[in-house]
């Protein structure tokens, strides 16, 4: 029997208050206006209904930091915060960098994640030719670390070394998913500020990992695809800057990608006085100029992609007194549409919002889908899977800890008042949330890339 639900629909290119009509898990038909139909039907007129959210950065911590996170929690937060496919990132212990060890990721995954899933690799410097003996169609791409911190344990800072990877990706058609930033540059400023000039606040992490350190690295690596012929994403761009670097890519043939985190957007440096080190994220946080600016080119659409890192620790490991022992990274997958769609109407108006969430469901889902080769996945669209998440943008959240799904329950937007919160997700036509709840056992399916990149 068909499944059909009716409400504000958020489409590639316009909203209409209509109806979804979903068969066998997949989106069968979509009419405008509200009808009768056979089957169970959900009525959630004066809600908007989005394509599931896509998370290119899922850090779920298994295996070997489930006391941080794990599959089961990272991917019920997800369903609560509408994201129904993650993509694993693969700095565990021990690491994803070996084809083996994708094996047995997937099967990790398998009966316990409650979000449709995909593998990104890892590479290790000892172990680089494990790229030529992974099957392609396993893994979305190969995640690349040129500079680290204390939660990446495969840093890759050699040009050479990159070359060689670089080289092997161009041959395999695979992609390059690119942490940039340059560890000699992070290292000399490191020295500068931290040693010399005795600095352990948490703004004192922005001025080591500055705009010379990303920038730098972002046009190392179109250097480097441009000349090996491969694909490149880069991951959570932080200045202007390096977007305006993307287009440089492309301009000179080089198919890259842009992506910026929700923290990026949400946060920056003036944050650092109420936050401290719970907002240490790399790359670093930014002015709220630099920030701004990143919201104009957010609605102008160049960006290409926004994911939340989701990078859980514990307490513990945040509140450190000196920002150089302080783990990098923090949690966000449950709160991130709110974030956004708060964050929207507060800087463009509320006569915005159906442009913001339009351009919110381009960069969460159907750039990502687009780039990563899911073509099942990313819009309200006939033929598409039916992930759909709803959201309600009139109702106030206020962000608590017992809402959280997320296995350490904390939240840097705890006690932040939000709109946009998501009333219920569908994974493949079935209801797996609603009102604060998860329902039934996990269902993620492992996924395939339906075309595969050259």
């Amino acid at each position: 029997m068909p499944t059909t639900l009716m409400g504000a629909l958020v489409l590639p290119d316009r909203v209409i208050n209509g109806t979804i009509t979903v068969v066998d898990g997949k989106i069968e038909r979509i009419d405008e206006g509200f009808s009768g139909h056979e089957g169970e039907s959900f009525d959630f007129r004066g809600k908007y209904l989005l394509p599931g959210l896509i998370e290119v950065h899922g850090h779920m911590r298994e295996p070997g930091l489930e006391y941080k996170e794990d599959i089961a929690h990272g991917t019920r937060a997800g369903l609560a915060g509408g994201y129904t496919t993650i993509l694993d990132m693969p700095n565990t212990r021990p690491p994803t960098t070996t084809a083996a060890r994708v094996d047995e990721q997937i099967q990790r995954y398998a009966q316990r994640s409650y979000c449709d899933f995909a593998i990104n690799m890892g590479v290790a410097r000892e172990e680089i030719d494990e790229l030529r003996a992974v099957d392609p169609a396993k893994i979305t791409g190969v995640k690349i670390f040129a500079a680290g911190h204390l939660s990446a344990p495969t840093t890759i800072p050699r040009l050479s070394d990159l070359a060689r990877i670089f080289a092997i990706l161009g041959e395999r058609g695979l992609m390059a998913i690119v942490h940039a930033e340059n560890q000699e540059l992070i290292d000399y400023f490191l020295h500068h500020y931290r040693d010399v000039a005795g600095r352990h606040d948490p703004a004192a992490w922005g001025e080591v990992r500055n705009l010379s350190v990303v920038l730098t690295s972002v046009l190392e690596m179109i250097a480097l695809a441009r000349y090996f012929g491969v694909k490149l994403y880069l991951l959570h761009l932080s200045t202007p800057e390096e977007l305006a670097a993307v287009e440089f890519g492309r301009q000179i043939g080089v198919e890259v990608y842009g992506e910026v985190t929700t923290a990026h957007l949400a946060l920056s440096t003036a944050d650092y006085e109420r936050y401290g080190n719970l907002i240490n994220i790399a790359p670093a946080l930014r002015p709220p100029e630099a920030q701004e600016r990143l919201w104009q080119l957010l609605r102008a659409g160049k960006i290409d992609t926004v994911v939340t890192d989701h990078a859980p620790h514990t307490l513990a490991e945040k509140q450190k007194e000196s920002v150089w022992e302080a783990a990098s990274g923090m949690p966000g997958l449950q709160e991130a549409v709110p974030v956004l769609v708060s964050n929207w109407v507060k800087r463009f108006g509320r006569e915005t919002l159906e442009e913001g969430l339009m351009r919110i469901a381009q960069v969460t889902s159907g750039n990502i889908a687009r780039i990563f080769g899911f073509g099942q996945k990313g819009a309200l669209a006939v033929g598409k899977d039916a992930d759909i998440v709803v959201i309600d943008t009139e109702r106030t959240w206020k962000v608590r800890r017992e809402d959280l799904y997320t296995k350490n329950q904390w939240s840097v937007y705890e006690g932040q008042e939000l709109i946009g919160r998501p009333v219920a997700t569908f994974l493949r036509g079935h209801l797996v949330y609603h009102d604060g709840q998860i329902i039934g056992e996990p269902q993620g399916r492992w996924l395939r890339r339906e075309t595969l990149e050259r």
